[in-house]
């Protein structure tokens, strides 16, 4: 099942946060336990996607030396 949440903070939000110069916009998928990234702002929105899953570990731009368990988000 498709959460519309996640499709509009994905399709329309991200364009918003990109437009307002936010570096590092992520969103939370509870459903699948993952979390989308992006970064890398351009002319369009973003440039960069990824999608981390539960097992990863996600480092912040602002703060490289801190680093998250994506599992410890979703506990």
């Amino acid at each position: 099942m498709w959460d519309t949440t996640l499709e509009t903070d994905r399709k329309q939000k991200a364009p918003l946060y990109a437009k307002a110069e936010i570096a590092d916009y992520w969103i939370l998928d509870v459903n699948q336990r993952r979390v989308y990234i992006f970064r890398e702002l351009g002319l369009e929105g973003y440039n960069l996607e990824f999608i981390l899953q539960e097992d990863a570990t996600l480092s912040l731009i602002a703060f490289p030396e801190i680093e998250i368990q994506i599992s410890q988000i979703f506990r």
